[in-house]
């Protein structure tokens, strides 16, 4: 995680993680995920992707149903120090292999370019109440316009996948272990026997990094834990022995408010009656 690592092996690290989590999962037959620099006369790009390309086989009773495909572009950040994801893209398709149109899809972009949120899902369908919706979209927007205009000129009805929903933005966006979850609990596909534990694992160590990355985004904003060498000790004393008139300093460490455990609910109860106001933990 430090300058001292190559790009392409953080990057590994991250595919590592990524094969462990569909693993415990969906089971052990799933493809592992690879890195692969991609040399750019400016800069240096990792793509993360299963080797060979055959996505990740999603079936129920043993009978092929769905296929997830999932790719990322990663760069360092701005500081050049970590890790960050530019691209992504995780896409769900019917049948046994990805091919054609997919349902649906999760993407990211880094940098977005025009009015299409950076990270956004988009639902490849059709409803006729929708469609019509679109047809009569406004025009005081650049997509809104686009859209009308391609209506005006017969381009075709508009689809569902026209829309891009937003969700959550650069750093609070849904990861991978989310869509797994939605698909085993919302479809029934086959999973493994420790399917809960994968996921957990996963979307802990992926909201650490992201609560670390929110932290590191507003450094002019610093927690009464950053002040002083003093209080971030107590800080840490104080959490280790959990007492509770220092949960306040205690959940400004990023890495202990991850967890969305019951423990987690009892101390923003706590927080929330001490300091009813926006707290100066509040990156």
């Amino acid at each position: 995680m430090t300058s001292g690592n190559s790009l392409e092996g953080e990057a590994q690290r991250f595919a590592a993680e990524l094969t462990d989590t569909v693993r415990g999962v969906v089971g052990a037959h799933v493809e592992a995920f690879r890195a692969r620099t991609l040399h750019h006369p400016q800069t240096d790009r990792v793509s993360v992707h299963q080797e060979p390309r055959t996505g990740v086989p999603l079936a129920v009773g043993g009978v092929p149903l769905l296929n997830l495909t999932a790719e990322y572009r990663c760069v360092w950040d701005s500081q050049q120090l970590f890790l960050a994801v530019e691209t992504s893209a995780v896409q769900v398709y019917a049948g046994a292999k990805a091919d054609s149109e997919p349902l649906f899809r999760y993407e990211y972009t880094r940098s977005p370019g025009g009015d299409v949120p950076g990270a956004h899902i988009q639902i490849h369908g059709h409803r006729d109440a929708l469609t019509y919706v679109m047809t009569r979209a406004g025009t005081a927007t650049r997509r809104g316009q686009r859209l009308a205009g391609r209506v005006a000129q017969g381009g075709g009805v508009p689809r569902m996948s026209d829309l891009h929903f937003p969700v959550g933005g650069s750093r609070f966006r849904p990861s991978l272990e989310d869509v797994l979850d939605m698909l085993v609990r919302e479809l029934g596909v086959d999973h493994e026997p420790g399917w809960r534990e994968a996921l957990a694992t996963g979307r802990e160590r992926w909201r650490r990094m992201q609560i670390r990355a929110v932290v590191r985004d507003a450094p002019a904003r610093p927690s009464p834990c950053s002040r002083s060498s003093a209080m971030r000790s107590a800080c840490a004393t104080d959490w280790r022995s959990r007492k509770t008139t220092s949960l306040a300093s205690a959940t400004c460490d990023p890495a202990a408010v991850v967890s969305t455990a019951p423990v987690t609910k009892r101390i923003v109860g706590r927080l929330t009656r001490a300091h009813p106001g926006p707290g100066a933990c509040d990156a």
